[in-house]
């Protein structure tokens, strides 16, 4: 998940410049454990609710790493981009539905929110152009945006804009066959 205070992006088919700093949040949604048989909820962490803690590039992928044998879903939002408000439901949705069988506005935005899958929250300083060209090359750092990793940790489909709870869906189940 990605929260920033304040991002201004020119995006134009090509480039996306940011010109001030801004502070992300990353959420990995773990859909998926090693087999495709879909098991009980996971037991909810101290951090769920809660940011899980900060992570730079490095981190995201030693974070990444650590899920090898599951699908994971990584998104990135910020609490002033409505649609991402309005995608984030979906996605604590989807984790329950496949399950089921230090910024204050993103700790109030999580509590009233309530994912049971972590969230982190990109460190401070450091370029951002360079924390998005190492999600994806190909990322303007528009949001929302979701990357899905199949088990053997290897990127499988970005995610654009807001896709719709069934787009998710048909994603994830995709990889779980």
């Amino acid at each position: 998940m990605l929260d920033q205070e304040s991002l201004e992006s020119t995006v134009d088919s090509r480039q996306s410049t940011v010109s001030r700093p801004s502070a992300f949040a990353v959420g990995l949604l773990l859909v998926a454990a090693s087999t495709s048989a879909v098991g009980p909820s996971p037991p909810r962490t101290r951090a769920a609710g809660r940011l899980a803690g900060e992570v730079d590039a490095k981190g995201l992928a030693q974070v990444l790493a650590g899920q090898r044998g599951k699908v994971v879903l990584v998104n990135f939002w910020a609490t002033w981009c409505e649609p991402c408000r309005q995608e984030y439901p979906d996605l604590v949705r989807l984790q329950k539905a496949l399950f089921a069988s230090a910024l204050p506005a993103a700790e109030r935005f999580l509590a009233e929110q309530k994912p049971t899958f972590p969230n982190y929250h990109k460190k401070s300083g450091g370029d951002d152009q360079d924390f998005i060209n190492a999600i994806d090359k190909g990322w303007g750092g528009e949001l929302p945006f979701s990357v899905l990793y199949d088990r053997t940790g290897k990127k499988s489909k970005t995610l654009s804009g807001k896709p719709s709870y069934k787009d998710y869906e048909n994603e994830v189940l995709r990889l779980l066959k």
